[in-house]
Formats: structure tokens, sequence, C-alpha cells
């Protein structure tokens, strides 16, 4: 754990392109740059398709396998730089917490990708947070057809292993599903 957190420590203070890898999870690895490190979570700016800057990914640092770098760091700031984009910043204490981060992350987005990786069938949760209490947190669900199920689930911060905010995916759910039941675009 120690050579992980010096990479992910090195990521974050130099800027440079990380690959984090959770050997036990489907999805096993992911790009981007770290942008926060807490005592047990990461929080990186995510790469898609090389050159991309896409989601804000927060990982349970438990889970980290390993982490690697790639050696073609000055291209992929050349490129990030050459269409307009920057990676992001996220604000939070060195100690924050699931619920802390989760909080954090609602009040950047209106909706988030919940995974639960340890549960039997690697549950993925998409929709908004509506409460947070102590010990768990309710998530209002969204399909894929942008459709708010009539339900709220009640999901535990314990089982909480991936948290994902922003990106193309989320964006357009965002944007095109129905509007929000009980908003005044909904009536």
């Amino acid at each position: 754990m120690s050579k992980i957190r010096r990479r992910l420590g090195e990521s974050l203070n130099h800027g440079r392109v990380a690959t984090v890898v959770r050997d036990a999870f489907d999805v096993t690895m992911t790009d981007g740059f770290v942008i926060a490190l807490t005592d047990e979570w990461l929080v990186m700016h995510g790469l898609e398709d090389g050159v991309h800057l896409d989601d804000i990914v927060m990982l349970r640092l438990r889970d980290v396998s390993r982490v690697w770098f790639r050696d073609d760091d000055a291209y992929h700031h050349r490129a990030i730089a050459g269409l307009g984009q920057s990676v992001a910043s996220f604000e939070c204490d060195d100690t924050a917490s699931a619920r802390e981060l989760l909080n954090a992350a609602s009040g950047r987005a209106d909706i988030l990708a919940i995974h639960l990786e340890t549960l039997q069938g690697e549950p993925l949760f998409v929709g908004r947070v509506v409460d947070v209490r102590k010990k768990s947190f309710d998530l209002h669900y969204v399909g894929r057809d942008g459709v708010w199920s009539g339900n709220v689930d009640r999901l535990k911060y314990r089982d909480v292993t991936r948290i994902e905010l922003g990106g193309r995916y989320l964006q357009a759910l965002s944007r095109f599903a129905d509007p929000y039941p009980g908003s005044a675009e909904s009536e």
C-alpha cells in the first residue's frame, strides 16, 4: 500500500497521468490525473480515448491493486491543452469519508454513478442523492432511458467502492432525462 500511495501522490503533485488498477472488479483500470487523495479515497479526473478529459472518479483506496505511469505524459499535456481542456480540481479534507465525498459530489452534479462492487453482481446505481444520513444515503434512480424510478433506494456508505460525476454519459442523462419528479419542469 505504501508504494501505491507514493505513486498516487506523485500523480497528484506532479500532474502525471496514472493508470489505477483494481483487480477485484469488472472495471479494472482507470486512467487519469489524481486530483485529491484522502486517507481512504482517491479522486481522479478520468481520461477517455487517450486525451479527452471526462468524468471525476472517486475510488476506494483499499481496492487499488497497483498504479503505473505512462511514458507519454508530455503528449497528453499538449493534447489536452490543444483541445482547450484543463484538469479539474477537487477540494476535500485528507480525512474525507465516503459520506463527505458523496456530499461534495452531489453538490457538483445532479446525477451520480454509484458502484457497489463488493456486493454480488457488482451493482451500479445512477441517480440523484436525495438524503444523506450517518451510515446510509437515499438515491433516486434514473434509468438509461432517462425515466426516473418510482422508488428511492437506500444504500450504505460501507458498500460504495466508486463514485462518478460529470462525464459525457452522466451529463447527457442530466440534460435529457425526464424532468426530475416534483421539479417545476415536471409540472
